[in-house]
């Protein structure tokens, strides 16, 4: 596998809009182990960051742990020691960290997110499953006892901001949501910039592309439109299409569906996403194979590739 790989054909004169980096490409739960080292074992987190711009964190599985060593390590202005998150100095470096929901696995690496535990840098947390009127409480539960020993001042670090709908303007980017179909709620978020989209992000969304319920034909509808044209879509793929019928009502697509619609959508490049943690790197390797052959048997030009922690997309 290489190290990195390009989604779009921006120039290289002008040099990528944003770089795309995964933490943790798991679902449902951890999964280290030496039947997961190619593909990874962490749950879900994805780093976009443009040249000079700021840091967009999507949702704090346990990938965010080594992600927030790696920011840390970049950091190159001196951190400011007890430096209070509600009056950040010049040395700040604000972090966007942006939940699709709350289920463990999106959520239970943030305690160990080195940022939160230098005084020198902010993290603004928003939230996309629904409107979240206790989002402030449920994000200082992470940090505090019983699930997470007290550590003076780690909660106020968390600057939180309700979300309830439209469009969130973070520097360059413009960071939009649209329902997903999850239980309890998701959202699938849309990054883009002056130029249009970058990326979009549906890590827990259940397709059901050959439903015929009124409703749910038509939020396909305006789930495709919001994804029209997107470079690069991170989806979803935790089942095998074999799998769908037991798993009917759990929140999740099969990798043919993901690749289905990102040929309905027109997306250049399809990242399949939130491997199931029984999945061991053959058979995820397995699902790539198939879904190429599927694509060059009907002549598509849409590129696809299984996520792994440490691949980087410039987009």
């Amino acid at each position: 596998m290489p190290d990195s790989a390009s989604p779009s054909s921006s120039s290289a004169e002008d040099g990528p809009r944003a770089r795309v980096r995964f933490w943790g490409t798991r679902g449902t739960c951890a999964s280290p182990g030496p039947r997961t080292v190619r593909y990874g074992g962490n749950t879900p987190c994805v780093e976009v960051r443009a040249n000079g711009g700021p840091t967009l964190v999507l949702d704090a599985g346990t990938g965010i742990r080594a992600l927030g060593q790696h920011l840390q390590s970049r950091l190159k202005a001196t951190p400011v020691p007890d430096m209070p998150a509600s009056n950040p100095g010049p040395q700040d470096q604000a972090i966007h960290l942006f939940l699709t929901h709350r289920h463990a696995d999106h959520v239970m690496g943030l305690p160990h997110f080195a940022p939160l535990h230098s005084r020198s840098r902010s993290v603004h947390v928003r939230c996309g499953d629904g409107d979240c009127p206790t989002l402030t409480q449920f994000v200082s539960s992470l940090v505090s006892p019983p699930l997470f020993p007290y550590v003076d001042g780690l909660a106020g670090q968390l600057l939180v901001h309700e979300w309830p709908t439209g469009e969130v303007s973070v520097g360059t980017f413009r960071v939009h949501r649209f329902n997903a179909n999850h239980p309890g709620g998701a959202a699938i978020i849309r990054v883009d910039d002056a130029t249009g989209p970058i990326m979009a992000y549906a890590p827990d969304n259940e397709l059901a592309l050959h439903a015929t319920q009124a409703e749910h034909v038509e939020w396909l509808a305006g789930l495709r439109d919001f994804l029209n044209g997107v470079p690069l879509l991170v989806h979803d793929a935790m089942y095998r299409p074999d799998e769908l019928t037991r798993h009917a009502g759990w929140g999740h697509s099969s990798d043919m569906e993901a690749v289905q619609l990102a040929m309905d959508c027109g997306v250049q490049t399809l990242a399949l996403f939130h491997h199931h943690p029984d999945r061991d790197d053959d058979a995820i390797e397995r699902i790539v194979d198939e879904a190429r052959h599927h694509l060059l048997e009907r002549k598509s030009p849409l590129r696809t590739l299984a996520a792994w922690e440490g691949l980087t997309l410039s987009v």
